[in-house]
């Protein structure tokens, strides 16, 4: 991940690391432990649950592919493009693909903030990287990126830090710098210049106390921690169940009187012969014949285990909410309106949001430096068309086409552009007139 790589442009770090431990103390690093490991291992890693819902959240963020682009129309076209709130719908979508066709041009494909965008670093491809960031914002509530640059503070790789290996400088109760965990029992400061170096994206905190969280990402896992431990433990509690079941069901003679009870020899042979002739997968659908009037008792399960298995469904609903992720899509079997409804939704509140602010972030801390250099109004934005829930229907592309020309529908659509001229022009119905105009005494029958 790039825990051990150093940074070209050190020339000034030893003088300023001894300037802030000046300023701020012998001990200006708070460590931040509030078991955001422990969300990981226990959470994502060990809990299917968190692990499904984490995946659903990722796989689907990932279907939206980042282009840098140059922006030709600069302040007029930024609120078309630096916010998704006009894009939840089919038509705020569609016309969100329009306006970067008028405003934006594609980038060079050699230009090497797009490099970036394809092979972030040496060791992992840009879906290997960003998915790997969007595992540690989702569980832990944040996220951090690390930049290796030059002297013109352009990124030359990307490299993700595990959340819980950060911790922060505090001075006078203000963030000043980051202190990373290098694993090895050193440490890397990132303080002065060298704290723009660390991207880090969180979700808001409203927590204000002695460690300074509000500084750090609420982990939807600390919010929901009750439901975590009731979804461990039900699973726990359901294993031991399964495990100490113990017989299904009981022989017994069905008659009161205790003359036709069996006798102890007589239990002995018919529990041998239900093993032998009932018991195994080779007997399965068998039809067995008795002759002695006997009867059988099933044994269910206890209220206990039964309120076992309805907190497993419990805890997943809960589970679910916390990330707004519609617990229909989890469904074994669910209608087909209520999965298309559950998509359209999953995308446009949980999806969408967090492009946006990923994008957001990107924006100002990756691509700027380059904007300065290239002189160039770069911008990367996420290509939203693979969104089967964003998609015109047809009576939608059918209601475009009134208004707008073949080639800017075809462009909301994702697809080429037409060369005919004709495809540049809208088309209008003829044969209609103004309502006005419409006389009921000139129809003739």
């Amino acid at each position: 991940m790039g825990l051990f790589t150093r940074k070209k442009k050190t020339d000034n770090v030893q003088k300023l690391q001894a300037f802030y431990a000046s300023v701020i103390g012998s001990n200006p690093v708070v460590w931040y432990s509030y078991n955001a490991e422990d969300f990981v291992k226990n959470g994502y890693t060990s809990n299917a649950e968190i692990y499904s819902i984490v995946k659903k959240i990722i796989d689907k963020a990932n279907v939206a592919t980042p282009y840098v682009y140059v922006d030709k129309q600069g302040v007029k076209s930024r609120r078309y493009l630096t916010t998704k709130g006009s894009r939840d719908t089919a038509f705020g979508a569609a016309e969100h693909r329009l306006e970067i066709h008028k405003a934006l041009d594609y980038a060079p494909d050699n230009l090497d903030l797009s490099m970036l965008l394809k092979k972030p670093n040496d060791e992992q491809t840009w879906r290997e990287f960003i998915t790997l960031v969007r595992i540690f914002y989702f569980v832990q509530g944040e996220a951090f990126i690390y930049r290796e640059a030059g002297d013109d503070n352009c990124a030359l790789s990307l490299h993700v830090i595990p959340a819980h290996l950060m911790n922060m400088h505090i001075d006078n109760g203000k963030l000043v710098g980051w202190r990373m965990n290098l694993l090895n029992g050193k440490y890397r400061d990132f303080l002065g210049d060298d704290m723009n170096d660390i991207l880090h994206i969180k979700m808001p905190n409203p927590l204000f106390d002695a460690k300074y969280s509000q500084f750090r990402g609420l982990s939807p896992l600390l919010a929901g921690l009750k439901y975590l431990k009731l979804d461990d433990t039900a699973i726990e509690s359901w294993v031991k169940s399964v495990e100490n079941e113990g017989a299904k069901g009981l022989i017994s003679p069905n008659h009161p009187n205790p003359e036709l009870w069996l006798t102890p020899d007589q239990v002995d042979k018919t529990q041998a012969t239900v093993e032998t002739k009932i018991h195994g997968s080779d007997n399965r659908n068998k039809i067995v014949v008795s002759a002695m009037p006997l009867q059988y008792t099933h044994i269910g399960l206890s209220p206990d285990a039964l309120n076992i298995i309805q907190g497993l469904d419990h805890a997943g609903y809960k589970l679910c909410d916390l990330w707004g992720v519609p617990a229909t899509l989890f469904d074994p079997n669910p209608t087909y309106q209520n999965m298309k409804a559950a998509s359209e939704r999953f995308v446009k509140e949980v999806i969408l949001p967090y492009l946006s602010t990923e994008e957001d972030k990107l924006n100002r801390w990756l691509v700027e430096p380059f904007k300065v250099r290239d002189k160039k109004n770069y911008v990367i934005d996420y290509d939203l068309s693979s969104y089967e829930e964003l998609r015109l229907t047809a009576d939608q592309t059918d209601a475009y086409l009134k208004t707008h020309t073949i080639n800017e529908v075809r462009v909301m659509l994702g697809s080429d552009e037409l060369d005919e001229e004709y495809a540049n022009q809208v088309f209008v119905q003829q044969g209609m007139i103004p309502l006005s105009d419409y006389n009921v005494d000139d129809i003739q029958i």
